[in-house]
């Protein structure tokens, strides 16, 4: 769904704030009441209110992909404690087997998903966890003999459930396009609102220009908001390690500007003060010696807030 308000959308709201707060006040009105008095009654108001409030509460691709990413780190933490305990079961398939059996118990209790979980492959963990589960539960003597502790099995089906229940919260947010076009299509509801007040201000406020820039989006909008009046700060962290990556170029850019491009050099930060609020496509590309994939994403960045956006970058 498309977008049909060319501003943020903190900026919307701003804008109706502002636009609905002038509508209030009695004077201004009884105007409105004298062109439409049927029309602008107190639950119109309420109803204008409604609509931003609506809209304002909804998530937004940028919450959503943050919880996304912050459930990606999780995972890689509770997949090593998964991995740990296929390398333990394997001691004690090594102690309870004799050696002409280790091959076919190692590949019976997960090690060829282990071999592709390791690579955080995601559906192999999950497969690897069932594999070992169903054979401490299939060969309980042998594994004793091997001296597997008392409470291992325990400890297997926790840290799979564990897993399972994290996987589940980050397949759930890997799917935004719902979320966002239910976002978009609030936001375009309300300015469509805003819109007709502004049409109606227009026979309202006919001999009043003062008047009616209160009423005018793109008016109020550039008091709101005005230009250069923004921040945004890229940080670059590896995933896994969460050390900083240095030696990165950020490009960024809004529908409507030219582009910005900075180098972090020997640091894993860069800052692009005073640019216009807007929503901006940025580009991260990579210089150092290991090659890593250049990254994309679309960043909102309002008026007044020092916008921070945290990279997290794939380990190589």
């Amino acid at each position: 769904m498309k977008a049909l308000y060319k501003m943020t959308q903190r900026e919307l709201y701003s804008v109706a704030d502002s636009m609905i707060a002038s509508l209030e006040q009695p004077a201004k009105l009884a105007k409105f009441v004298l062109k439409k008095p049927t029309k602008y009654v107190p639950a119109h108001i309420v109803a204008l209110k409604t609509l931003k409030t609506n809209a304002f509460n909804l998530p937004d691709s940028s919450q959503v992909s943050s919880v996304h990413e912050t459930n990606a780190i999780d995972l890689l933490g509770l997949a090593e404690k998964c991995e740990d305990n296929f390398q333990d079961l394997k001691t004690y398939i090594h102690d309870g087997w004799a050696k002409q059996y280790w091959k076919t118990k190692y590949d019976e209790a997960g090690m060829e998903d282990y071999a592709k979980a390791s690579h955080d492959n995601w559906e192999f963990v999950v497969s690897m966890n069932k594999k070992m589960n169903d054979f401490i539960g299939a060969h309980p003597g042998e594994l004793a003999t091997g001296h597997m502790i008392v409470g291992f099995d325990l400890l297997v089906q926790a840290d799979s459930d564990a897993f399972d229940s994290k996987y589940t919260e980050f397949k759930n947010t890997r799917e935004t396009a719902s979320i966002t076009s239910a976002k978009i299509s609030a936001n375009n509801t309300l300015y469509a609102a805003l819109q007709d007040l502004q049409n109606d201000a227009h026979s309202a406020f006919r001999r009043d220009p003062d008047g009616l820039r209160e009423f005018m989006i793109t008016v109020v909008k550039s008091i709101v908001s005005p230009p250069g009046s923004a921040n945004l700060g890229i940080e670059c962290i590896e995933v896994g390690s969460n050390l900083p990556v240095t030696k990165f170029k950020a490009t960024i850019q809004s529908a409507t500007g030219i582009a910005m491009v900075l180098a972090s050099g020997d640091l894993n930060t860069v800052d692009f003060n005073s640019i216009d609020p807007d929503d901006y496509r940025v580009k991260i590309e990579f210089e150092g010696e290991v090659p890593r994939p250049a990254i994309n994403m679309v960043k909102e960045v309002n008026t007044g807030v020092s916008a921070r956006l945290k990279v997290m970058v794939p380990e190589v």
